[in-house]
């Protein structure tokens, strides 16, 4: 008996391996069968999988609220239940607390017009393209320096020893904050991103999450109140001092930008970076031509974003009664939107499921569009090119024998968890910063 749409997007949800890995036929078969929209009993939402009708549904926030954007139980169930029990541990209790008035907060990516318009106004400046600009030198030389270790070697693991490094250590020194302390800002984010696509989180995840975000307050609000009285070039300084129309953020507001870029600077970024370097380790003529033709690797970076964007959806909650194509839609009921399904949607593209680094227009949205755009995409696609650049350094780029392809245990963040590879080893000097 072949299980139903539903019976398949539940094991998404459930994270089954084979599907996290691929979901692109599903995806496919939800679009077939949409009209224009499917609705899932399993995930509790309207799950669009058609460019249009994403696109549409992003460029009306007044009807499509972005306040849960990556769950449909918006911390009510599971994490909230958790919650109460960790809440009955004593060394737990302020962090609840505190964790219990974070949540009713919204700032960016949980903000709506016009809290997220004033906020947006205020933090554009973090990543003004004059700071992007004058960050490219620094970021080739983060990447020098990491490929240096293990040049030599001619065999790495491209997603721990550099996927993950690059963006890391990047968003770190753009917060300001020392490096000898990137392991305890790493594992931040990694508990950060635990309720994104794990509908059923164990409540040692929750713990930790919960855990890491008061530690992460504790931190940050120091350091925010020392660059309030003596700014510096950095991002701190600029979330502690942004302010519109003489407003200042608030203090939930400065600590919210400050837990969202610390997880979308680096989290995002190291699956665009694994999925490139997967891509150039199993497609040897397209490596080979993008080494000899180094132009083309811009284009090849969007391609990389359109054919296997790191976010695979988010949500969003009906604010009134509406319709998806016809279909009503009340008030509360939430839409999955599913952009690596609109970005392989064959209205969009021809072909959607060839790699084509040739491809023009590339009107993809793995960075969402409208109000909620990615505030950090500039410096994502600046790290996927010098990425790029770094991996096709490597003398024979390929799968080593031993590889096997492991994902992230989320239906949201789709990204490898190692990628081993081998290259000819570079002569000692040559990688070095």
């Amino acid at each position: 008996m072949t299980d139903s749409l539903d019976d398949r997007i539940r094991r998404l949800l459930d994270r089954d391996e084979v599907l996290l890995a691929s979901p692109w036929q599903l995806f496919d078969d939800v679009r077939s069968a949409s009209d224009p929209a499917f609705y899932s009993e399993a995930m509790g939402a309207w799950v669009i999988t058609c460019y249009q009708l994403l696109h549409d549904i992003l460029v009306d926030p007044a009807t499509w609220s972005n306040r849960s954007p990556t769950a449909t139980y918006e911390f009510r169930n599971p994490v909230a239940e958790h919650a109460d029990a960790i809440e009955q541990e004593p060394e737990m209790v302020e962090a609840v607390r505190r964790f219990r008035n974070r949540s009713r907060g919204r700032v960016l990516n949980t903000a709506d017009p016009p809290e997220h318009v004033r906020q947006r106004r205020a933090l554009n400046r973090a990543f003004r393209p004059a700071r992007l600009r004058a960050l490219e030198p620094e970021v080739k030389s983060v990447s020098d320096w990491l490929v240096a270790a293990f040049a030599q070697r001619g065999r790495a693991d491209l997603v721990q020893e550099y996927a993950v490094l690059l963006p890391m250590v990047m968003i770190s020194r753009m917060l300001g904050v020392p490096e000898v302390e990137l392991e305890m800002f790493k594992g931040w984010s990694d508990d950060f991103a635990i309720p994104i696509g794990r509908a059923r989180p164990s409540r040692d995840e929750v713990r930790s999450y919960i855990k890491s975000e008061y530690e992460f307050d504790e931190y940050f609000s120091d350091l925010v109140e020392q660059r309030q009285a003596e700014p510096r070039d950095d991002l701190i300084s600029d979330v502690a001092n942004a302010e519109v129309d003489g407003e200042p953020l608030t203090y939930e507001e400065r600590m919210g930008a400050l837990r969202q870029f610390l997880l979308a600077g680096n989290e995002t970024t190291t699956t665009l970076l694994g999925n490139i370097g997967h891509r150039l380790a199993t497609n040897h003529g397209l490596r080979d031509h993008l080494a000899s033709n180094r132009d083309l690797v811009p284009a090849f970076v969007e391609e990389a974003l359109r054919h296997e964007g790191p976010v695979t959806g988010l949500f969003r909650v009906a604010t009134r009664d509406t319709e998806l194509g016809g279909k009503p839609v009340a008030k509360g009921e939430f839409a999955w939107l599913a952009f690596a399904a609109a970005n392989r949607d064959p209205e969009l593209c021809p072909i959607p499921h060839e790699f084509n680094v040739n491809r023009s227009p590339n009107d993809h949205v793995a960075f969402g569009y409208g109000e909620h755009y990615c505030i950090g995409q500039g410096l994502a696609r600046l790290e996927g090119k010098v990425g790029t650049n770094a991996m096709l350094d490597l003398p024979n780029l390929t799968l080593a024998d031993d590889h096997s392809d492991t994902f992230m245990d989320s239906y949201i963040l789709r990204g490898r968890t190692q990628l081993l590879v081998t290259f000819n080893p570079l002569p000692k000097g040559e990688g070095d910063a």
